[in-house]
């Protein structure tokens, strides 16, 4: 705060010499300070700039994320489908060997070498993974020799029952193939999804760290301000201070002009009054005006008396 000094004629140059410092001081103070809040807005915007990238990568991840959970819940629902067939076509299997070990009569041995043909031909269709047309032509093939067998005397019913479970294994085992193939189209695209994730995370971190500096600037900078803020209105408080100190003593010095100057009006119009009264008490000659002062200047005497009386 300024010092107490008080609004005198022997101290105010010293004051406006002190107001004029001020303002100096005040303008440097203000222009430090706008250079400060450019600053600081200038890093204001860069992190505001860099959380809305974190922002967006945020929402790029998340949808990135449930995109790749999507095509998981797809995968995990395939597979346990999967293995569902699996099971049923091990039953189909065990069904049909149990079948065979059900077949009465003692085959010749055409009949002997030609199931086990068929065994052969059964446990590749089970252990190999073949293609359509090796596929197509093993069933043809088992299904020629199941004819021989039918065509030799072997039971009709159980090799009718045994023909129809091996086409429902085939059924199967081509659906098991398709969703062997979904689950490796459903795999590709959840990586896809997961590289994404991967590939975004780092620029998520590097804006964030950018993100976070800026801040770190932005509120040391905002010190900054908040600091230049305060000593800018501890001056304008002074400004403020000396400038009424100085308007007081302004006023009171026009005040005490204005007085003075009554003052000397009156002191010489009763002077005029008084030398027009003695002119005419002495008989001089006075001019117009000078009589109507005498004359006003007698009567206001001759009222004295009577009001002192009255009184």
């Amino acid at each position: 705060m300024t010092e107490a000094v008080e609004a005198t004629p022997e101290n105010i140059e010293f004051l406006r010499s002190r107001l004029r410092e001020l303002k100096v001081q005040a303008r440097d103070e203000l222009e430090v300070l706008r250079r400060d809040r450019d600053k600081m807005r200038e890093y204001k915007t860069i992190r505001d700039e860099h959380n809305k990238e974190v922002r967006g990568l945020i929402e790029s991840v998340k949808a990135e994320r449930v995109a790749r959970d999507k095509i998981n819940t797809e995968i995990r629902e395939a597979k346990n489908r999967r293995g569902a067939i699996h099971a049923q076509l091990k039953s189909v299997y065990e069904e049909i060997r149990e079948l065979r070990g059900k077949i009465v009569g003692s085959p010749s041995t055409d009949q002997r070498r030609m199931m086990r043909r068929v065994e052969e031909l059964e446990w590749r269709q089970q252990t190999e993974k073949l293609t359509m047309d090796e596929e197509r032509s093993l069933v043809e093939e088992v299904a020629k020799i199941e004819a021989k067998l039918v065509k030799i005397g072997m039971e009709k019913e159980k090799q009718d029952r045994i023909s129809e479970l091996r086409r429902m294994a085939r059924r199967l085992k081509e659906e098991a193939g398709e969703i062997h193939h979904k689950v490796l189209e459903l795999s590709e695209q959840s990586q896809v999804h997961h590289q994404e994730v991967v590939r975004i995370r780092p620029q998520l971190e590097e804006f964030k760290r950018q993100a976070d500096t800026a801040h770190k600037n932005f509120v040391e900078w905002l010190k900054k301000v908040k600091e230049g803020e305060t000593k800018l209105k501890a001056l304008r408080t002074d400004i403020d201070d000396i400038y009424g100190k100085v308007r007081k003593y302004e006023s009171e010095s026009r005040e005490s002009i204005r007085t003075e100057k009554r003052a000397k009006q009156r002191a010489d119009e009763q002077e005029r009054v008084d030398a027009a009264v003695e002119k005419l008490q002495s008989g001089k000659r006075l001019t117009f005006d000078e009589f109507i002062l005498a004359q006003r200047e007698v009567a206001d005497d001759r009222k004295k008396p009577q009001d002192n009386s009255e009184s």
